[in-house]
């Protein structure tokens, strides 16, 4: 008994002495989500917490044209097992809304006169090509052509009158998995930074009574 105690002393008071900040590390590194370059730019967070997409404080015009940009992505992108649907779907969405989106079209380009004077059809092509590139990222490519064929499915019953109510509401789900990217690559960046730090997570240590019943087990 005297021995168990004289290591219960011992054990009990242990402290946890922190490694040399020069420490040699042999975990690994984090991984950067989606297969996504360790350098990979996002956009900025505005003051209300919101990346700084092309898609941020649109018109309704702007909107529906937006929409259609993004589907129009994913049938010229979404080569997978379900494309021949979203091409078809695409193609019924172009006939079916014919109207609504040439006056979205119509609208969009009256508001870049208005803004921009004669230079206005270089910042719209500007403009539109970084609309497209938005939703050609690769990260979020999965998850954006299975949102893409969900919006078609749901616009294959929307009245033209309706399109531009329909379009406000689905062009968010259209952008949510690059969003969602966004989140989680912010997260591996702090997880990347912390592992350069060399931090670690603390170590847990038994409890005095945990020690004197494993070590009550082992002594006779």
């Amino acid at each position: 008994m005297k021995l168990l105690a004289r290591v219960l002393l011992s054990f009990s008071s242990a402290v946890l002495i922190a490694p040399p900040a020069a420490a040699q590390r042999f975990d690994a590194p984090p991984v950067a989500p989606a297969g996504a370059a360790p350098n990979q730019t996002i956009p900025a967070r505005d003051a209300q917490g919101r990346y700084a997409t092309p898609n941020r404080d649109l018109s309704r015009d702007e909107a529906s044209w937006h929409v259609r940009a993004a589907l129009n992505v994913a049938a010229l992108g979404c080569r997978d097992e379900a494309e021949r649907e979203t091409v078809a779907s695409y193609n019924r969405l172009l006939r079916a809304q014919r109207e609504s989106l040439a006056a979205a079209d119509a609208g969009v380009k009256s508001s870049y006169r208005a803004r921009h004077g004669a230079g206005w059809e270089d910042v719209h092509d500007r403009q539109m090509t970084r609309v497209y590139n938005f939703f050609a990222q690769p990260p979020a490519h999965d998850g954006f052509c299975r949102a893409a064929r969900e919006v078609l499915a749901r616009a294959e019953t929307v009245e033209p009158v309706q399109f531009a109510d329909f379009a406000a509401e689905a062009l968010p789900r259209l952008e949510a998995p690059f969003t969602d990217f966004y989140r989680g690559y912010e997260t591996y960046r702090v997880a990347y930074a912390s592992w350069q730090r060399g931090d670690a997570p603390p170590v847990a240590m038994a409890s005095a009574d945990t020690a004197s019943r494993q070590l009550s087990a082992l002594v006779p």
